[in-house]
């Protein structure tokens, strides 16, 4: 096993994250497909304030979004709770985008903005109902008078209730700025985006409602499709039946996830586009395969960040798939209430991520020894699953994860214009990573395209091609011209040499 090849492992989703306190609780009650009642306050209740876009009540306050409602109805994307929250100038949006870089058009639209919780399905064994919280950005100057519904997926974030996108600590940190790269030129280019926080986050820990599962297809592919059906209850009059779902970095992952499965979740759905930046679109069995040799993940330094997304990865599947309190079985017995207290806590944090970092000294110590011994030669291509009870189990049930968690882009999925933008300085997703994301869905037969900036990184390169994008959406969605070429193909993205760049195959690229 070559040092090289297992350091190219030291990556994660470095996307948008936010942290401050939060709270919410309560029971879901099981789907009895009965009537809209979900929402404290019932969407036929007169509105304490109404925005001129937005065509539901809007009486809830925005604490009443992070709580769990206390039933849920059977239609997907139904309303459970609004809350207007504070509206945006094209000004104010333009100053933050200037203070990350921003290169494009100028903004012609501000933002009235709302937060909403509307029902959804989750990713577990059952497909139980269960509810997400969304932030919904309706364009006070619309581009168009019908607009496409656009559901923006954000970014690796933490999974604890503290991390929800509309979260926002004093110091403005540079992962929330990755949202705001991603979702405020959109808005500001006059479209309706909704983005969903994911099922999980809203109503942490009530009773029936698991922790969001980190890259976890199934379960953020139906937050994703609800999202769209929501903001067509939420503005039909402004929308139209056209869909476009874009994210960066995890929520490109969430967005091709969404796109994989919407032909028998969300047949209805007329997705049209697909716009990614830097996507996690890689094998999730990557994941595992840090414990192939853990010595080479310290819980410290630039390697706490694999680290940290393994342990995100691990426990919210385990929460999801094998019911409540099972999120620690994969993890050291000593070190399972320390995970599960970083898990519930802990938003995206680097290198500071210090709680994490006192539980050892590397990967191997945070994981249990029969989990390792089960899975790591499996997980890395090294070797195969053990013959017999209890590896032979544990084995087989984490790779049908690790494998579903990148599902193929079949029937009308393979014929979606794709857009992939990447940053050739991107260290997060870095070459030999994003050429296995695109040699998969070449693979697939993907209507895909490649626009490589050869200035910009991980972050940036929203920034720089966030415009471009919008245009884009444009040319397919409003009948407006094409914006022609968006920078360089694939041919540009290269390794330390110069050299094309090649997927690493460790571990399999399947």
């Amino acid at each position: 096993m070559h040092r090289a090849h297992l350091a190219l492992l030291a990556f994660a989703s470095a996307s948008l994250a936010a942290c401050s306190s939060s709270s919410g609780g309560g029971t879901v009650s099981a789907d009895d497909g009965g009537a809209d009642t979900a929402s404290e306050t019932s969407p036929d209740t007169t509105p304490a304030w109404k925005g001129p876009d937005v065509e539901v009540a809007c009486a809830d306050t925005l604490a009443a979004i992070d709580q769990a409602p206390t039933t849920l109805p059977a239609t997907k994307g139904a309303i459970l709770k609004c809350a207007h929250d504070a509206d945006l100038s094209a000004a104010t949006m333009t100053a933050h985008l200037a203070s990350y870089g921003y290169v494009g058009k100028a903004l012609t639209s501000g933002a009235h903005v709302y937060r909403v919780q509307y029902r959804t399905e989750r990713g577990d064994p059952a497909h139980s109902a269960g509810f997400s919280s969304a932030i919904l950005f309706l364009p006070d100057t619309p581009r168009a008078a019908k607009l496409p519904v656009i559901v923006a997926s954000h970014g690796s974030r933490g999974q604890a209730a503290a991390c929800g996108i509309y979260r926002r600590p004093a110091d403005q940190d540079t992962v929330y700025s990755d949202f705001e790269r991603q979702a405020l030129p959109l808005v500001g280019s006059g479209y309706a985006v909704l983005a969903p926080d994911l099922a999980g986050y809203a109503g942490y820990g009530a009773t029936g409602n698991p922790v969001s599962g980190y890259a976890a297809s199934d379960d953020v592919g139906r937050s994703t499709l609800d999202g769209a059906r929501a903001l067509k209850l939420l503005a039909p009059s402004l929308v139209s039946d056209k869909v476009v779902i874009t994210g960066h970095s995890q929520g490109g992952h969430t967005a091709l996830s969404a796109l994989a499965m919407a032909e028998t979740y969300a047949a209805e759905l007329n997705i049209v586009a697909v716009a990614t930046f830097s996507p996690l679109w890689i094998p999730q069995r990557s994941w595992g395969t840090i414990l192939i040799a853990p010595g080479l993940y310290p819980l410290s330094g630039d390697t706490l960040t694999p680290n940290a997304v393994s342990v995100w990865y691990h426990y919210t599947h385990s929460e999801l798939l094998d019911g409540p309190g099972h999120g620690g079985d994969v993890f050291a017995a000593g070190k399972r209430a320390a995970i599960k207290a970083w898990v519930d806590s802990q938003c995206w944090a680097g290198s500071s991520w210090t709680e994490l970092a006192k539980l050892g000294s590397n990967a191997g110590d945070l994981f249990d020894p029969a989990f390792i011994a089960a899975i790591a030669d499996k997980a890395s291509g090294n070797g195969d699953c053990p013959t017999t009870d209890p590896g032979k189990t544990l084995c087989n049930t984490w790779m049908t994860r690790y494998l579903s968690d990148r599902p193929h882009l079949t029937g009308k999925a393979k014929t979606v214009p794709i857009r992939v933008f990447y940053g050739a300085l991107d260290t997060t997703i870095p070459p030999d990573r994003v050429t296995c994301a695109l040699d998969r869905l070449k693979s697939d037969g993907a209507n895909y395209k490649v626009c490589v900036d050869g200035t910009t990184n991980h972050s940036t390169v929203v920034s720089v091609k966030a415009s471009f994008a919008a245009d884009w959406i444009a040319s397919l969605t409003l009948g407006e011209p094409d914006p022609g070429s968006c920078g360089k193909d694939e041919t540009a993205i290269v390794d330390s040499l110069g050299n094309l760049a090649v997927c690493n195959t460790l571990p399999p690229n399947d």
